[in-house]
This record gives structure tokens, C-alpha cells and sequence, in this order.
């Protein structure tokens, strides 16, 4: 297994990239016959060239909404209320339809939360990859005579599935849920794209198909210096595989650090009770803390300016009425926090956090 805070090097190169994704002060909201839900408010995302990022926080925190918006794959009720987001220099919240459809799969492709969902039950895997391949070589004006199905073998064979010749004629229902999964990323890998999202990519998956997965994602965005945003609650899983993470909570992303930072010094309340709330090797269940109280209804008026106030013991007035904003009291690029009340970057902010350091890794 690889672990991206083991590689000392991780960090370095990514800093040296400029940002190939950028999302600046990003907001959504849903408009439901209940009210309108503010999924998402201020979010600042950056992801480089090679670069596996993780996104975590609880469910419904904003995630995989997050993902669908770049992608132009959202519900028809989501509108998009103010922000920007440009992957290589492209305006991705401006960009027409048809610029939308020729990005996705080419330079941006998404593996799925549930790929038993996502496939086509009533299509051979190997058409499914065909579909893809064929859509975008004609796109680019591409000579079809090189064979679909050549292609479509050879991306069953970089996922590692055994017989691609053989499993190119099998339908999802008769494939496991593991090999599922590596079609999913056969297909997401297909035509080599610059940004791969990953949306809880091991759920459903027993530990060691877990593993296998995650490396094989991870393996192959080190080969191809292919970003990787990797959607996960998982902590343990983003501890042991991303270069940085990016907390999210109620809508709102609170922190962005390198991995072996975040983990030995959280700096947002949110981030540290997270952390304290997982449960390590060494420890009992006595000694796990909880996040208290639950997600703020984001159809309320009345929200706090910060989402997590009110799960806050350090919270005042000033979290209530002011935004904090992510980077705004930054003591260094490599960790920020949105937080008016952070702990210090070099302090031992909580013991939970130093002995879950090691367990998550």
C-alpha cells in the first residue's frame, strides 16, 4: 500500500505545478418545494498536475455535489449562485453544453459511488468502454481502423482484470462487485484524462479489494501524472493515499493541508473532532469523541455564518455573523484553515489527534 506520507517528495512537486483545476468562492443551491437548500457556500478548491487530493468530511456535506458541478452532471433544481471554476484555462461554469460533453470522459472522467448503478446492466463491458472510445475518437477526427475493440482489451488489461478477451463479453450482473469497479475505472481511464474524480470509489468493497483498488487508482495517477480529487468519509483512506485533503462541513470546505500535516496538528474544531471520532488500533471505544450535534438544516435563513457554529464549543458571536474565509488567517500555503479560532499550526492541539496520526496511516 502506498502511503502519500511516506513519499517526502509528494508535496514538493505538487507545489511546483500551477493548479490545473481551480474553484474560487464556489455557491449552490437547490431550489425543492420545501425551501431552498444552500448545498454549497464559498467553497475554494486547487488541484495540480499529478496531484491526488482528498475530500472528505460526513455525508452531506457537499462532496459529490461539488463534483457533479464541475462536471455540468447536476440535478435540474441545482443553480449555481456566484464563483468560478476553470480547469486549464477553461471556463468550466460557463462552458456550453457541447464543450461540457467533449471534456467529460476525454480530459475529465469521474469513477461512480455505486458501478453496478453507473454500468449499462443490459450491455456487454466491452461495448460500454467501445461507446467511449468511439465517442471521443471522433471527436478528435480520430481513425476508427485502429479497432475499438483493441482498446477497449487494453484498457480491461491496465486495470489488471484477468482474461480481458474473455470478460470484454460479460454483462455487470455477472461480474463481481470488485471487478465491477475496475471496469468502472477501465472506462473512467480509457482515453487517459488529465483530472480523474473518484466518488467513494471502494464503497460497498471488503478491505483487501479495498486496497487493491485504491492502488491501482493511485498507482496509475502516478504513472500518467493524472490529478486525482478522491471523494471520501473514509479518513483512514485519504490518510494513507493523498498528497493533501480538503475538509468539507455543511457545504463549506474549513480545511486544506498536506496530509501529514492535517493529521498531526488540525488546526479547525471540525477536522480535530473528526479525527477524534475514528477509532485506532491501540485505542477503546471509551476513547473515541464524537462529533457533536448533527448538520445544520441548510434550508434554514437563519444559518450561521459559519456551519459548524453551533457544533462549536469555541464559537461566539463573530462565528455566527462573519464568514471565516478558507486561507484568510493562513500561516503557511501548505495548511489552511477557515476558522477564526484555530489552534496554532506548531501546537499539540489534541492527543486524540497524535496517537489517530499513526493509526490512519
Amino acid at each position: 500500500m502506498s502511503s502519500a506520507r511516506n513519499n517526502p517528495l509528494a508535496g514538493t512537486a505538487a507545489a511546483a505545478n500551477p493548479p490545473l483545476l481551480e474553484v474560487r468562492d464556489l455557491n449552490l443551491e437547490f431550489r425543492t418545494r420545501d425551501g431552498c437548500v444552500r448545498a454549497l457556500e464559498g467553497v475554494n478548491l486547487h488541484l495540480k498536475k499529478g496531484e491526488i487530493v482528498g475530500l472528505v468530511g460526513e455525508s452531506g456535506s457537499g462532496k459529490s455535489v461539488l463534483s457533479y458541478a464541475l462536471l455540468g452532471i447536476s440535478d435540474r433544481a441545482a443553480r449555481i449562485t456566484g464563483g468560478a471554476a476553470s480547469f486549464g484555462g477553461i471556463d468550466l461554469l460557463g462552458a456550453d453544453a457541447r464543450t461540457l460533453a467533449e471534456l467529460r470522459g476525454r480530459e475529465i472522467s469521474m469513477v461512480f459511488q455505486s458501478p453496478r448503478t453507473a454500468l449499462n446492466p443490459i450491455r456487454r463491458v466491452g461495448d460500454q468502454i467501445e461507446d467511449v472510445l468511439r465517442r471521443h475518437a471522433i471527436a478528435r477526427g480520430a481513425d476508427l481502423s485502429r479497432g475499438l475493440r483493441e482498446g477497449a482489451i487494453q484498457a480491461l488489461r491496465e486495470v489488471a482484470i484477468p482474461d480481458p478477451e474473455r470478460r470484454l463479453q460479460a454483462y455487470p450482473f455477472e461480474l463481481s462487485g470488485g471487478m465491477c469497479q475496475r471496469v468502472m475505472i477501465a472506462l473512467a481511464l480509457a482515453c487517459r484524462p488529465s483530472l480523474l474524480i473518484a466518488d467513494e470509489p471502494t464503497t460497498g468493497l471488503d478491505v483487501t479489494t479495498q486496497a487493491a483498488v485504491m492502488d491501482l487508482i493511485t498507482g496509475l495517477a502516478r504513472e500518467r501524472q493524472m490529478a486525482t480529487l478522491f471523494i471520501t468519509h473514509d479518513l483512514a483512506l485519504a490518510a494513507d493515499y493523498c498528497d493533501r485533503i480538503v475538509v468539507m462541513h455543511a457545504g463549506q470546505a474549513v480545511e486544506d493541508a498536506v496530509t501529514s500535516s492535517l493529521f498531526r496538528a488540525p488546526r479547525h474544531p471540525y477536522t480535530r473532532r473528526l479525527i477524534s471520532s475514528t477509532p485506532g488500533p491501540s485505542g477503546s471505544l471509551a476513547s473515541l469523541a464524537p462529533v457533536p450535534g448533527n448538520l445544520p438544516d441548510l434550508r434554514r435563513d437563519d444559518l450561521p455564518a459559519c456551519r459548524f457554529a453551533e457544533r462549536c464549543e469555541s464559537a461566539d458571536q463573530r462565528c455566527r455573523r462573519v464568514r471565516p474565509l478558507l486561507g484568510e488567517r493562513e500561516v503557511a500555503l501548505a495548511h489552511r484553515v477557515a476558522c477564526w479560532y484555530p489552534a496554532d499550526l506548531g501546537a499539540d492541539t489534541t492527543s486524540d489527534a497524535a496517537s489517530n496520526q499513526g493509526a490512519l496511516g
